[in-house]
């Protein structure tokens, strides 16, 4: 039954996200929502970048069909696993406001300060929604543990977090769109293992709103999501991993939907090291995320994405595996993650910038000793 309703509402947010895209394009260049080819663009063309129009539009209508099964078709709700301190009307309020937010950056680039602004009012409505933390268990005794006044800072930080990593992510034709769809699909067997339905039914509307969407965005790209997407994306994921598999468990699983997210995690993380060790502002854009690295290495648009598709899939196994297992099993898959991004980040030479600024500062204070060496 469910492999069904799966079916119905990933076609309907398919066809939707597909029949929009037209419509976004034409409204991004009526407001102006235009990128166009310069330092740190990859595109050789004028591209509409409003497309997170169509995805949001795309998800709603998934959204739609969700609750027209339940409510006309009689998906049999008893088999949901509802959330009863959830808002839904207030949440979808919040979600939108994080799309709205995108959408203004899109026309007319707000400033840093009023754009995070503006994430954190959004998020503080989602929060409002009854999406939060709430508990975790505790790492030796396995007792829940009440946030308390810690519950409302760390949910919006959280949601911040994977708002900003989608979005600082977004710099390669279907990058973050197929990033997205894959982080997506692990969060959906997640959520599945919990038996939350609903939350598993949603995942399959962002999978469907991205896959379309890949069609127009993938290389060569004829659109782009732009903040509008990013933001819409990054908020979903957030409150599907927090709803579905952060609440009520352990540090562990706690941490796998950020291992799920590795990529643009590992990504956002990287870049921050790098402008702080480098005295500039954590908001001043670069051309030096890993995706502009594997262009630097020769590889080519579609091939970098394809591997980023790879390297994001090895992620979402080693999360998946690490709600699977438990004990030593769950402790060796977190060191196999960091090995990989261990390996990754000295690979790709994501930090040079931070080694090369340390490497100066030592040339700087020892010359004379370089030079006596030489004399010998």
């Amino acid at each position: 039954m469910l492999l069904w309703q799966g079916a119905i509402v990933f076609g309907v947010a398919f066809l939707v996200t597909y029949l929009m895209v037209p419509v976004s394009k034409w409204l991004s260049v009526k407001m102006g929502a235009i990128d166009y080819p310069g330092m740190r663009r990859v595109n050789e063309t004028i591209v509409p970048r409003a497309g997170g129009i169509a995805l949001y539009v795309g998800f709603l209508a998934g959204c739609a069909a969700l609750a027209m099964g339940v409510k006309v078709f009689h998906w049999q709700p008893a088999q949901f696993f509802y959330l009863n301190d959830v808002n839904v009307g207030l949440l979808l309020f919040g979600i939108t406001c994080m799309f709205l937010v995108g959408l203004v950056d899109d026309v007319s680039p707000l400033a840093p300060r009023s754009k995070l602004a503006g994430q954190f009012l959004a998020a503080a409505l989602i929060y409002g929604a009854g999406v939060s933390i709430a508990e975790v268990r505790g790492i030796f005794t396995g007792d829940l543990l009440p946030l308390e006044w810690l519950d409302m800072p760390l949910t919006i930080l959280y949601i911040l977090i994977f708002v900003n990593v989608v979005n600082l992510i977004d710099g390669l034709d279907g990058l973050a769109a197929g990033l997205v769809a894959i982080m997506a699909c692990s969060l959906m067997f997640l959520v599945i293992r919990r038996d939350n339905y609903v939350l598993a039914l949603l995942c399959v509307a962002v999978v469907a709103c991205c896959v379309a969407f890949l069609i127009f965005n993938f290389n060569p790209a004829s659109i782009f999501m732009g903040d509008s997407g990013s933001h819409l994306l990054g908020t979903l994921l957030a409150c599907v991993s927090i709803m579905g598999v952060v609440r009520t468990q352990s540090l562990a699983v706690s941490l796998v939907p950020l291992v799920i997210a590795g990529v643009p995690v590992m990504d956002t993380a990287t870049a921050v090291i790098r402008r702080i060790r480098e005295g500039k502002p954590i908001d001043e854009a670069d051309k030096e995320h890993v995706h502009h690295r594997l262009l630097d290495a020769g590889f080519g648009q579609r091939r970098a994405v394809l591997t980023l598709y790879a390297l994001s899939a090895v992620f979402a196994i080693v999360g998946y595996s690490m709600n699977v297992f438990s004990g030593p099993t769950r402790w060796a898959l977190m060191i196999v993650f960091a090995f990989i991004i261990f390996v990754v980040v000295a690979r790709l030479h994501l930090l040079d910038p931070v080694l090369l600024h340390h490497y100066r500062r030592q040339e700087k204070s020892e010359p004379r000793r370089r030079t006596t060496k030489k004399l010998y």
